[in-house]
């Protein structure tokens, strides 16, 4: 399943326009990354567009709530697939 488009919606609004990753393996320390985001520039067919992005599960396992939603840059994104 996917998020819905109100929990991305709701997401994006928390996130402020900004990447909203705190992983300590990509390095962002104890802040966030805050790569600055343009709404619409995301997902892969964004290739090449400055402020890519993707909604993405905290928990994998969980679910499609907003709870459980973050707002990653590409690069963080990208990272966050392997982890």
């Amino acid at each position: 399943m996917a998020f819905t488009e109100d929990v991305v919606e709701q997401a994006w609004k928390r996130a402020g326009v900004k990447c909203e990753c705190r992983r300590w393996t990509h390095n962002h320390g104890v802040l966030r990354c805050n790569q600055g985001l343009v709404f619409v520039n995301r997902g892969p067919e964004r290739e090449g567009r400055e402020g890519r992005w993707e909604a993405h599960r905290i928990n994998r396992k969980g679910a499609d709530t907003l709870s459980n939603c973050e707002i990653l840059c590409w690069q963080c994104y990208k990272r966050s697939l392997y982890e």
